[in-house]
C-alpha cells in the first residue's frame, strides 16, 4: 500500500545561562541537536550565530567592535555598557568566540578584548544553527536526520521547555514565549516498543496546530518523493507548509534515534 515517508532534518537551538569566564559546555547532538566542528578566531562562521541577552546594567564589560554594533532585535545603538535586555550578535565580529577541536566547548572572548564581552551572572546566551554548513555544522553525522513512513507515527507529546535564566526562561532572543513537542514513531531498526523521537523547539501555544500538521501530512497523496517537513539548506530553515502556514516557526529539531 503506498504510503507517505516524512523527512526531518535537524537544527540546533540552545538557551543557557550566561558563564562569567566565557567558556559554555559542548554542544552536543544530545543537548542541543548540533555538533559543531572546531572555529578558531580567525575564521567568521555565520552558520552558527551566537546572541547575548544582557539582564542588567554594567559599565565597560563590552569592547568596542561589539560596542558598535547595533541591537540585534530592535537596532538600536549599542555601548561598552549593556542594558536590561539588550542583544549582541557577537558571531558578528570574526574573533569573538572559538570553538574547541574535538570537544565542541564553545569560549566567549570577554572585554579584555575588542571583538569581546564579559557575560555576567543573568544574562542568557543563545547558540542558533542557522543554515547547512558541512565545514562548520556537519549534517552527516548520528541523529542529523530521520526519514520515516507516515504509519510509524504515534503520537505527539507536549513538553515543558525552561531553558534560558531569570525573566528570559522560557523565551526566545526577542522574548517571545518558545514551547515543544515531541514527536513519537515507531523505530524501523529495532523490534517492539522502541520509539524515534523528533523534539521541535517551536512558538509557544502551538501544540494543537503541531497535531493538525502532522495529520495533514499523515493522510497526504504525496508518494512519490519524502516530504520534507524541515531541514536547513545552504540558504537557510526550510519548514513544510502544513507548520509555516499555521504561524509555527521551529527553533531546534532534535533527532534521537532508538
Amino acid at each position: 500500500m503506498k504510503q507517505p515517508y516524512l523527512y526531518f532534518g535537524r537544527k540546533g537551538f540552545q538557551a543557557t545561562a550566561g558563564v562569567v569566564n566565557g567558556v559554555y559546555g559542548a554542544l552536543t547532538n544530545a543537548n542541543s541537536g548540533m555538533l559543531p566542528i572546531a572555529k578558531a578566531n580567525s575564521v567568521l562562521s555565520p552558520s552558527l550565530r551566537v546572541l547575548i541577552k544582557s539582564t542588567t546594567v554594567v559599565s565597560s564589560v563590552r569592547g568596542s567592535l561589539l560596542a558598535a554594533l547595533p541591537d540585534f532585535v530592535d537596532g538600536s545603538d549599542l555601548t561598552a555598557n549593556t542594558a536590561a535586555g539588550e542583544v549582541v550578535n557577537v558571531s558578528e565580529i570574526v574573533k569573538s568566540y572559538t570553538i574547541g577541536s574535538g570537544d565542541e566547548v564553545v569560549t566567549i572572548l570577554d572585554v579584555s578584548d575588542t571583538s569581546g564581552q564579559t557575560v555576567i551572572v543573568g544574562d542568557t546566551v543563545y547558540f542558533e544553527e542557522m543554515n547547512f554548513d558541512a565545514t562548520v555544522l556537519p549534517i552527516n553525522t548520528v541523529g542529523a536526520d530521520l526519514a520515516v513512513p507516515a504509519s510509524a507515527f504515534i503520537a505527539a507529546e507536549p513538553l515543558a521547555y525552561t531553558e534560558g535564566v531569570g525573566v528570559n526562561q522560557g523565551l526566545d532572543e526577542a522574548g517571545n514565549a518558545l514551547d515543544a513537542t515531541r514527536l513519537i514513531f515507531k523505530s524501523a531498526n529495532k523490534a517492539g516498543a522502541a520509539v524515534d523521537t523528533v523534539d521541535l523547539v517551536h512558538t509557544a501555544n502551538k501544540y494543537k496546530e503541531i497535531c493538525e500538521a502532522m495529520q495533514d501530512l499523515c493522510n497526504s497523496s504525496v508518494y512519490e518523493e519524502m516530504i520534507k517537513v524541515h531541514h536547513l539548506t545552504s540558504s537557510g530553515q526550510v519548514l513544510h507548509n502544513a507548520f509555516s502556514s499555521r504561524g509555527i516557526d521551529v527553533k531546534r529539531c532534535l533527532i534521537t534515534r532508538a
